[in-house]
């Protein structure tokens, strides 16, 4: 019997679509090359994407239609956008190379001790981080992005422990993606060896417990 045949195109129900298209927007505004990974099997849909922040962050969508086989393709965050139709009709771009950033996924099972808390209690501390970011890249004697100065300025605020034993960094991407907003929502903090885990109702953010060699700089927020 011959293998199925992966599909060209998804579908996504009309209200998923949005979802997908301000997800897609917001990586794309932070960098339109963001490498994204995205998995198709039965009637769902996983999102995921490395935004420069030494995180992976996911977001998971039901499908209209479901799908033959899986579909399992790499690609970057604009192209993604620009293949998503008004009608939630996502046309498969063409496959790029993967990004060494998503060739492991984090697990899908074996979380440990989840840690709650609500949204609106954790975006000051993202706030408070961004403004003193800014405050001190402000005063630097080399204040252009690609600066050595301002990367260790990033690397030191955004290492520092946020919640559940999840880095500032991890909770300063939910917040730039939409994941962590001022509301009553609720949200966990777990772990599962080698791996850290933010859930949300948006989405969730994961980062890895033993970097990778050759870390990725961090994102420097204006």
């Amino acid at each position: 019997m011959s293998e199925p045949v992966a599909p060209t195109s998804l579908t996504l129900p009309p209200h998923e679509a949005r979802l997908l298209s301000a997800h897609l927007d917001r990586l794309s505004t932070w960098d339109p090359r963001t490498p994204v990974r995205f998995v198709a099997r039965a009637r769902a849909l996983g999102v995921y994407s490395a935004p420069p922040m030494e995180v992976i962050a996911f977001v998971a969508l039901p499908l209209a239609d479901p799908v033959d086989g899986e579909l399992d393709s790499f690609t970057i965050a604009a192209d993604l956008r620009a293949s998503l139709g008004d009608d939630g009709r996502l046309t498969v771009p063409p496959v790029m190379i993967g990004d060494a950033a998503l060739a492991v996924l984090p697990p899908s099972d074996s979380w440990q001790l989840p840690i709650a808390a609500v949204s609106g209690d954790l975006v000051p501390l993202v706030d408070t981080a961004v403004a003193e970011f800014r405050r001190r890249a402000a005063a630097a004697s080399d204040s252009s992005p690609s600066s050595p100065e301002l990367t260790c300025l990033a690397q030191e605020i955004w290492d520092r422990p946020g919640f559940g034993g999840l880095p500032l960094r991890a909770l300063h991407a939910a917040r730039r993606l939409g994941f962590l907003s001022d509301d009553a929502s609720r949200v966990s903090a777990s772990t599962c060896t080698g791996w850290k885990r933010l859930t949300t109702v948006r989405g969730q953010v994961f980062v890895r417990t033993v970097p990778p060699v050759s870390r990725p700089s961090l994102s420097v927020v204006r």
